[in-house]
Order: structure tokens, then sequence, then C-alpha cells
């Protein structure tokens, strides 16, 4: 997954969600990935809080950002095989209430 133009003074997310999820994240296959190992999210941020040093990854060039996700078509509570789901993008928690950096690109699953 790769993005551009975002901008890069406002830390994202990138996961596979339902449509309805850009605000909340609570219906996206995985989770958070706090560990930064689950390959079901990402956090993409050049100036994250201390905490996140090791776990969020820097803004390129023009804002733009390229990350590998695990995608499967369920996990628990979601069938992205009967609802409606793509790849997000929204503000991390240190912008939440940011919905300049929302995007959805809709996958299907046969």
């Amino acid at each position: 997954m790769t993005g551009r133009g975002y901008d890069p003074a406002v830390g994202i997310y990138v996961a596979m969600c339902t449509s309805a999820a850009p605000t909340s994240g609570s219906s996206c296959v995985g989770g958070a990935d706090l560990s930064g190992t689950s390959g079901a999210s990402a956090w993409i941020s050049s100036d994250p809080p201390p905490y996140g040093e090791n776990l969020a990854i820097p803004f390129g060039p023009g804002g733009s950002f390229s990350v590998t996700l695990t995608v499967r078509a369920t996990g628990p509570g979601l069938d992205c095989s009967v609802v409606r789901c793509g790849v997000i993008t929204r503000a991390d928690h240190t912008r939440y209430g940011t919905r300049s950096q929302d995007a959805f690109v809709a996958l299907r699953f046969a």
C-alpha cells in the first residue's frame, strides 16, 4: 500500500476496515497493531510521541508512505466477504479529530 500527498504534520493509521470505520477504527480486521508486528495496520508519523519512536514509520517526501499490510477477508466480528471493506487512512490518536487525512480504497473478496 502506498500513498502520497498527506500532511506530514499529522500522523496517520493505515488499516483494512469497513467503509464506516475511518473515524472509529473499531471495525477493522486485526485491530490496532500495538507491537508493529501483526501486519494488520501501520502507523505513519514523522513526529510520534516518545513511546512511538520505534513503532511509527516516518513519511517520505511529499507526505508519501509505503507499507505492506496483511489483508484477510475475516477477523473477529468482521467478514469483508459480506460487508464493504477497504484500506483506510485516518489521523492517528494524537490528532484524532482531524478528518483531512481520511481516505478509503475499496477491496473486493471473492
